[in-house]
C-alpha cells in the first residue's frame, strides 16, 4: 500500500471533530506528505478514495521524453524502423525531427495519455500559415510517437483517430505597399541578416529555399542581376538546379534586383567577409539558415509590424506573389515568367550556363520596374 489512511481529531469552534487523512512518501522529494480526504465519513470511504489516486510507483513519461531520441541516425528508434523495413533517408529523418520540435514545443510537457484529438485539432487549426499538407505531416510524425511510447514505459496506449486536413489549401495572398514598408522597417528586426534575406525574397521574387541557398557568386552587382541556380532542401542540402529541374535539366534563371537591395547585399557580404562560393545567410558556422527558423521569424515580424491577416494567407511565399503582381504592372507576362522561373516551353532555351549573359542582357529593361517594387 503506497497510501496510508488515518483519522485525526481536530478542534473547531471549541469542539473536537474527526477527519480522515491520507499520507504518502513523495517519490521525487522523499518527503512524507499528508492531505485531508474531502467529505469522508468512514474508513471504507477513505479507502475507496485512495483507490482512485495514481500509483506512486508509476514513472511519469512526458511527450518530450518519448521524442528525445527519435529519428536520430544511429538511435535505437531508427534501428527498429530499419529492422521493420523502414529505411528512411537522412532528408526524411531531418523532416521528422523538425516536426518533432513543433510537437514538443506544443505538447512536450504533457503525458501522451492526456493528449486528446480535440487538443491536437484545435492546435493545428490555429496555425493559419500552415498548409493542409504540412498539418497532415505533423499528424504522421505524431503517430510515430505513439508507436515509440511502449519502448519508453508507456504501455497500453492506443493512438486516437485524428482528423486529417484537405490539401486543397488557399493560395498565398499579397502585401499592400503600406504593409511592405511596415514589414521591412529596420527598427523592428532583431538582426540585419534576417531583414536582408526576406528583403531578397521580396526584391528578387524568390522561393524560400532559393533565398536560403544564395551564395555570393550568384550576384552580378554591376548588372543588378542575380542568377538563381539552385535551392536548399529542408535538411540544408543545396541543389545545383531549380524547382522542377534536375541535374540534366537545371532550369536556371536570372532575376533583376533593385539598386538598394543590391547595395545592401554588397555591404553585408563585405562586412562579413563572405567569399564567392559561401552561403550569404548562415546561422551556425557555414550552414544556411533553417527553413523552420525563417518561418518563425516571418510570423514574429508580422506581429511586430502590426500586420493583421484578417482571413488572408500571409506566408513567406506571399512576398514572391507580391513581387509577381507588382512586376506585372510594368512588364509583359512573358518577361515576368522568365524572371520568376514559372514553367513554360518558351523558358527552356534559357536554362543553360552559356545562356546566362543573354539572360542578363534580356532583362536589363526591367530594372526601372524592380526599383519601383516598394512604391
Amino acid at each position: 500500500m503506497h497510501y496510508n489512511v488515518l483519522r485525526r481529531s481536530i478542534k473547531t469552534k471549541n469542539k473536537s471533530v474527526y477527519r480522515w487523512y491520507y499520507s504518502y512518501i513523495d517519490p521525487e522529494s522523499g518527503i512524507k506528505k499528508q492531505k485531508v480526504i474531502p467529505e469522508c465519513k468512514s474508513r471504507a470511504e477513505a479507502y475507496a478514495f485512495i483507490s482512485t489516486l495514481p500509483d506512486l510507483d508509476r514513472k511519469t513519461v512526458l511527450i518530450k521524453d518519448i521524442a528525445k531520441d527519435m529519428f536520430i541516425p544511429g538511435s535505437s528508434h531508427v534501428e527498429r524502423l530499419s529492422e521493420h523495413g523502414r529505411k528512411l533517408t537522412f532528408e526524411t529523418l531531418q523532416r521528422h525531427r523538425g516536426l518533432l520540435d513543433k510537437i514538443v514545443s506544443a505538447f512536450g510537457e504533457m503525458e501522451l495519455k492526456d493528449l486528446t484529438p480535440a487538443i491536437v485539432d484545435n492546435h493545428l487549426r490555429s496555425l493559419e500559415n500552415r498548409s493542409g499538407g504540412w498539418k497532415n505531416s505533423f499528424l504522421e510524425t505524431l503517430s510515430y510517437i505513439y508507436k515509440e511510447a511502449p519502448f519508453c514505459g508507456c504501455e497500453g496506449l492506443i493512438k486516437p483517430n485524428f482528423m486529417r486536413f484537405s490539401r486543397n489549401t488557399k493560395k498565398a495572398d499579397i502585401f499592400t505597399t503600406e504593409e511592405l514598408n511596415r514589414f521591412f522597417d529596420k527598427e523592428l528586426w532583431e538582426n540585419s541578416r534576417d531583414h536582408l534575406i526576406f528583403l531578397c525574397i521580396a526584391s528578387f521574387g524568390l522561393r524560400l529555399g532559393e533565398a536560403r541557398a544564395l551564395q555570393l557568386r550568384q550576384f552580378i552587382f554591376d548588372k543588378n542581376a542575380v542568377v538563381i541556380d539552385g535551392f536548399c532542401k529542408r535538411n540544408g542540402e543545396r541543389t545545383n538546379y531549380n524547382k522542377k529541374g534536375s541535374n540534366e535539366d537545371k532550369k536556371w534563371r536570372v532575376a533583376v534586383a533593385p539598386d538598394t537591395t543590391m547595395q545592401l547585399v554588397y555591404n553585408y557580404s563585405f562586412l562579413n567577409q563572405i567569399q564567392a562560393d559561401e552561403f550569404v545567410f548562415v546561422k551556425e558556422g557555414k550552414l544556411p539558415v533553417r527553413n523552420e527558423y525563417l518561418e518563425d521569424v516571418f510570423e514574429r515580424q508580422l506581429t511586430k509590424a502590426g500586420i493583421e491577416k484578417n482571413g488572408r494567407k500571409l506566408v513567406p511565399h506571399s512576398l514572391r506573389f507580391t513581387y509577381v503582381t507588382r512586376m506585372r504592372r510594368d512588364l509583359p507576362a512573358e518577361i515576368v515568367q522568365k524572371i520568376v522561373g514559372h514553367t513554360s516551353i518558351e523558358m527552356t532555351e534559357y536554362y543553360t550556363r552559356a545562356a546566362i549573359p543573354e539572360m542578363v542582357a534580356a532583362i536589363q529593361n526591367a530594372i526601372p520596374a524592380v526599383n519601383g517594387l516598394f512604391e
